[in-house]
């Protein structure tokens, strides 16, 4: 069934570039343009505007995927060929998953917040999905989406440094919150990472210290388990000693210098290690706020307090462990707050979502008689060694939260059009 699939898709990706013809379609040029900016404003997150609730709405990552869903529908109603559209849509169980977002209001104490998370959810996991996948046409639109990302991750990274190292400020970068900042860096990083790896000369140097500035950036354990799980997973799947022990090695200095006593603001990260508070008596709140997170899935393990609607709920099952007010915020396990607002049947659709890119993504892996060829497994390792870090970074915190989602749409895109070019011709070089 899983070659049948690859075989369709490969099948509706040369059906859909015959409609579209070259890389000279206005609409393929409009995608490559439009994701390459929504990709560089990800990593400004919600600067300037930060306290701006219209800009957090508004923002380019938003605006660039909206412009681009209003010039795909027009250009579909134009030539009246939904073709257009069906080879770049996702998974089928990302459409399960935005339907128990949605279905979910009937539960919400708040059905506005409800509406405006499945909204953000559908335009982010859809608009910016097809968005990506039309911009990843050939080998070449893929290496620049590629390195685009890179550079956004560069710049997050670098002025998350200057401001700790130089101004003198503890914040962490344009994110802000630490959290947030771990979560979006702490899924590039290893993808991009992985892919310079894969390369010789100066990428492979760039591709280690773009790990370790990373990892030295990072105030949350979750950002660095997520890179050690996703640097780990790269290592076993690549063949060649010297990028396994360049990568373990990165991984390792990142964490030596992060660690170290020296390194001004250094106790963040350790700070984050503890299993207790300050005080040295109390749970840290972050266990504390996953037994709720894991109580609430039990209480309502049907309906969940709706998408986006955690907050309404979770006060009330914190249970008997003691609540000291030092969470901070974004600090939550990403999956069990999935369960908890839309209850189990959402938790195993999203899943689902997850097991299908990696299978997807480890299938050219699995079949090394097959084409591509071991030069363009670069790519495939690199998407793997990103999903998993996605994956292990939601357990510190959340990939849907409005400006983090992008990276995991664009990581998904990558592992989508990845494969499916690759199935079609396997004489393209990556």
């Amino acid at each position: 069934m899983a070659m049948m699939h690859e075989q369709r898709q490969a099948e509706e990706t040369h059906v859909h570039n015959n409609m579209m013809g070259t890389a000279r379609h206005p609409l393929r040029r409009l995608a490559l343009l439009l994701a390459c900016v929504a990709i560089v404003s990800s990593a400004l997150h919600f600067w300037p505007f930060q306290q701006s609730t219209a800009w957090h709405m508004l923002c380019p990552p938003n605006s660039t995927t909206a412009v681009w869903v209003l010039s795909l529908v027009g250009c579909t109603v134009w030539q009246r060929k939904l073709d257009l559209i069906a080879p770049l849509l996702p998974h089928v169980s990302v459409f399960a998953f935005l339907t128990v977002c949605l279905l979910s209001l009937a539960f919400a104490r708040d059905a506005g917040r409800t509406l405006s998370y499945s909204a953000k959810s559908l335009l982010m996991l859809v608009g910016a999905y097809t968005l990506f996948g039309c911009a990843m046409y050939d080998a070449r639109s893929i290496r620049t989406v590629y390195g685009v990302a890179t550079i956004a991750v560069a710049l997050s990274i670098v002025y998350c440094l200057a401001l700790r190292y130089v101004l003198g400020s503890d914040t962490s970068g344009f994110h802000g919150n630490a959290h947030k900042y771990g979560t979006y860096v702490g899924t590039l990083a290893p993808l991009c990472g992985a892919y310079l790896l894969g390369h010789a000369g100066w990428k492979r140097i760039a591709g280690a210290a773009l790990l370790v500035t990373g990892i030295i950036s990072y105030r949350t354990i979750g950002a660095v388990v997520g890179t050690v799980a996703g640097m780990t997973v790269f290592s076993l799947v690549q063949p060649t000693w010297s990028t396994r022990g360049l990568a373990i090695a990165a991984v390792i200095l990142g964490i030596g210098i992060a660690l170290a006593p020296v390194a001004r603001g250094g106790t963040g990260l350790q700070r984050d290690l503890h299993l207790t508070e300050e005080d040295g008596v109390n749970v840290r709140q972050r266990y504390i706020e996953w037994q709720a997170e894991l109580n609430l899935l039990a209480e309502r393990t049907a309906t969940g307090a709706g998408a986006g609607c955690i907050n309404d709920y979770r006060s009330t099952y914190y249970d008997r462990l003691p609540k000291v007010n030092t969470l901070a915020a974004f600090d939550q396990n990403g999956w069990l707050a999935c369960g908890a607002e839309t209850g189990v049947l959402g938790l195993v659709c999203f899943g689902w979502a997850a097991l299908a890119y990696f299978r997807r993504a480890m299938a050219p892996l699995r079949h090394p008689g097959r084409p591509p060829a071991s030069q363009k497994r670069a790519l495939v390792r690199a998407n793997v060694a990103g999903l998993v870090a996605a994956g292990t970074t939601n357990l510190f915190s959340s990939v849907h939260y409005n400006g983090v989602l992008i990276v995991l749409v664009l990581l998904l895109a990558f592992i989508s059009r990845t494969h499916v070019l690759m199935a079609a011709s396997s004489n393209a070089t990556y």
